[in-house]
């Protein structure tokens, strides 16, 4: 009896945010309430009633830790794809189990190029004596993804594959905006 593999879990990269952005972002935000009930007053904008300069770096690098946390938080979009072992045409199992993989991966990158392009309906419907004699519904994707992570490769069952695929926002707009430009 043999046994389905473990899944394959890719590594994530870091996130990194500049420096400039970062201190950009403290600044812009010093003087207003924050989301977490920070209250934080301008910087230097002392006189005798305001705060002490500890003060202002203390709430400086609590916004800074607001900030980084919220620059790391990227939104992404994901897709899912799964395939049957024993419907593939490979010659042996271990070979079929590779195609289902790669058919659980094209059909999570169908599921994302409708996510972010869109879904094309068409839709034809017959009727005579106000009785439907035919209907029909076709729907169609096209679009180009690009930068799609693989999050998980996992057996489900004995016998089928699910793939998770992630692309993040940044990436998503690219992609509009080059469709646009071609389009």
């Amino acid at each position: 009896m043999e046994h389905a593999p473990a899944p394959i879990r890719p590594t994530r990269r870091a996130l990194r945010v500049p420096a400039a952005l970062v201190l950009a972002s403290a600044l812009g935000l010093a003087g207003c309430t924050g989301p977490l009930g920070l209250s934080l007053p301008m910087i230097g904008g002392g006189g005798a009633a305001g705060p002490s300069a500890t003060q202002d770096l203390v709430q400086t690098q609590q916004v800074l830790a607001v900030t980084e946390t919220a620059a790391r938080t990227v939104p992404t979009i994901n897709g899912v794809g799964y395939a049957v072992v024993s419907a593939q045409n490979g010659k042996s199992l271990t070979h079929r189990r590779l195609l289902a993989i790669r058919a659980a991966r094209l059909e999570a990158m169908r599921e994302l190029t409708e996510k972010v392009h869109g879904l094309r309906i068409d839709s034809q419907t017959s009727v005579a004596d106000a009785v439907v004699q035919s209907d029909t519904l076709r729907a169609s994707v096209a679009g180009t993804i690009r930068g799609a992570r693989t999050v998980r490769i996992e057996p489900k069952g004995s016998d089928t594959y699910e793939v998770l695929l992630e692309i993040d926002r940044e990436m998503i707009d690219q992609l509009l905006r080059s469709a646009r430009r071609a389009g």
